[in-house]
């Protein structure tokens, strides 16, 4: 941070001090809408309700859950459908 000078008037402190609150303000709604989006996917993959989940848990087991599902719909494709799913 740098020094204040002497010059440095208590309304420019006052002017910081806002800017500094603020732009904290911006960053905690920043993180808690990042929270509660990686939340959302966590609660959308399948795992073990007993597993408590990090972050980075959650968006790596995401990645895969996600890359199988392509995988799937990928090979489904090049099928034509035609795979017996035993659905009528």
């Amino acid at each position: 941070m740098p020094e204040m000078t002497e010059n440095e008037t208590p309304t420019k402190k006052q002017h910081r001090k806002k800017n500094r609150e603020t732009h904290n303000a911006v960053e905690r709604h920043r993180k808690k809408k990042i929270n509660a989006g990686i939340n959302r996917i966590g609660e959308l993959i399948p795992c073990s309700p007993a597993l408590k989940q990090s972050k980075n848990m959650i968006l790596d087991q995401a990645f895969k859950y996600i890359t199988e599902l392509k995988r799937q719909n990928d090979e489904l494709l090049l099928n034509g459908g035609n795979n017996e799913q035993g659905f009528y």
